[in-house]
């Protein structure tokens, strides 16, 4: 690889957001491996629209890190069992995303895995299309929203159509993986490794690390170990929510705009988490197969806030068994504002998942709730004492306050990050869906759900435009309008 040098950009922002800070239940950096289940769950599903067919049937003897399930389209990604085991079922499940079929495999709780063959530590030495085999055959292609690029149908671009590669460590949401973790002892040197194994095999491709820039020792460090790359950007940002977003990412670092019903494969970028990276090289220098995810496990209602090493395919009730504490809770995958909950706990981790949250509910009503001091509450509005203070602040299910009408704060306006006006296309939605919102811009809506966050009257201003946009795509009027950056 050629000889190259580092830098690291000056800081870089974009308009609305919202830091959070401050909330209990952050995961401390600690990994515990819970151990190889007796049983897993593996759907046989890459995307929602995509199912994909059995390459095994039932009573098959199968390893760890084998191929079950496969896909034929226009991208094309294998699922591997994640256990030593036999095949004791196949069948339809109700999985998070819809109605898919899964493979059941039951096995004896062997830690053991075949490794991808032709791996080496000595990567340098493999030309680019036998990584991207590595890659394929081991099932890290088909991780992130649209895959990692390859000539193997793993993503809708080839490796050579790729001009940025965007890496993100921003630690902007509610709960995050810890980067501390993830990159601690070896795993640093490890990820600058997956970084060059992804320069090799998308050579045209600038590298844009954005990291949280008050993570200065992680940032020293990788500074220190890229110091003779080239082609490697480190951008230290402001955590501020939704900075993790593909459309806010991409316009941030790249001035590149993903206009809605497009992608970052669309602009030629690939964007990849932290946690990726890290699974590009177990597979090319190690050998190892998707078989296993790092997950945090956030919130206040865990008795622990740890992360754990989980095989993929995990009941969820074999991860929280004796981790909760007593009581009610509503747990969440990935995303306490964008993230879906988990109801039946006997449905599988799959490849998705770096986090689970754990919060109590309440459905309780608060005798003039707005009379207390909210040592412990987050609030837009700095109208609490937990602007103050540094308590740590408490998340549960309970808005805290009926809806009431708009009392134009502009808060929904200050925070959103793509620059509309939530609450004026909320209220030409209540006089009538019709093309007039789509005049206001809300196909530019991301999902963010900030503006029902900060909303002090409580209104669903996210739900509501979501419901709009569903209803307008029925109705044929589906496009975005772009406003000034």
């Amino acid at each position: 690889m050629k000889k190259i040098s580092e830098q690291v950009m000056r800081a870089k922002s974009f308009s609305g957001g919202y830091r959070f800070k401050g909330f209990k239940g952050q995961a401390r950096d600690e990994l515990i491996h819970i151990g190889v289940p007796s049983k897993v769950i593996i759907p046989m599903i890459r995307e929602p629209d995509f199912p994909l067919k059995p390459a095994v049937k039932i009573g098959d003897r199968v390893f760890a890190g084998q191929v079950i399930a496969y896909e034929e389209g226009e991208t094309a990604s294998p699922i591997l069992s994640s256990i030593n085991g036999r095949v004791v079922e196949i069948r339809e499940i109700d999985h998070f995303s819809g109605k898919v079929a899964a493979v059941i495999i039951e096995g004896n709780e062997d830690e053991d895995y075949r490794k991808v063959e032709s791996y080496t530590p000595q990567w340098e030495e493999l030309p680019p299309r036998k990584i991207e085999e590595l890659l394929y055959r081991s099932g890290v292609a088909s991780l992130e929203r649209e895959g990692i690029p390859t000539h193997f149908k793993t993503s809708t671009i080839i490796p050579e159509e790729v001009e940025d590669i965007i890496i993100y460590g921003t630690d902007s949401d509610i709960y995050n993986l810890s980067l501390g973790l993830l990159l601690k002892g070896e795993g640093a040197a490890n990820f600058v490794e997956g970084m060059k194994i992804l320069k090799r095999i998308m050579p045209q491709a600038r590298v844009h690390l954005a990291l949280n820039k008050e993570r200065k020792g992680i940032i020293k460090g990788i500074r220190k170990l890229t110091s003779d790359l080239d082609g490697i950007e480190i951008y230290p940002l402001a955590p501020k929510y939704p900075l993790d977003r593909h459309e806010i990412l991409i316009p941030t670092l790249l001035n590149k705009r993903i206009s809605y019903g497009s992608s970052a494969a669309d602009v030629r970028v690939v964007v990849l988490s932290v946690q990726t990276v890290l699974h590009v090289f177990e597979a090319v220098a190690e050998g190892k197969p998707l078989i296993e995810r790092i997950v945090a496990l956030c919130g206040p209602s865990f008795k622990e806030n740890v992360h754990v090493k989980v095989r993929i395919g995990t009941p969820l009730e074999f991860i929280l068994k004796d981790r909760l504490k007593e009581g009610d809770h509503r747990i969440v995958a990935n995303s306490l504002l964008t993230g879906f909950e988990l109801k039946d706990l006997s449905l599988p981790v799959d490849r998705t998942f770096s986090q689970i949250i754990a919060i109590p509910e309440n459905r309780g009503r608060e005798f003039l709730a707005f009379l207390r001091p909210g040592l412990r509450r987050d609030s837009y509005s700095r109208s609490f004492l937990s602007a103050f203070f540094k308590a740590e602040k408490r998340v549960d299910t309970n808005l805290h306050g009926e809806e009431r009408p708009c009392i134009q704060c502009g808060y929904c306006i200050e925070v959103c990050p793509v620059r509309i006006i939530p609450t004026l296309i909320n209220r030409y939605i209540r006089l009538g869906i019709d093309e007039t919102v789509v005049r206001y811009g809300i196909f530019n809506c991301i999902d963010c759900n900030l503006c029902s966050y900060v909303c002090p009257s409580k209104i669903s201003l996210a739900r509501n435009l979501r419901e709009a946009k569903e209803k307008l795509k029925e109705m044929g009027l589906d496009r975005t309008i772009h406003r000034g950056g």
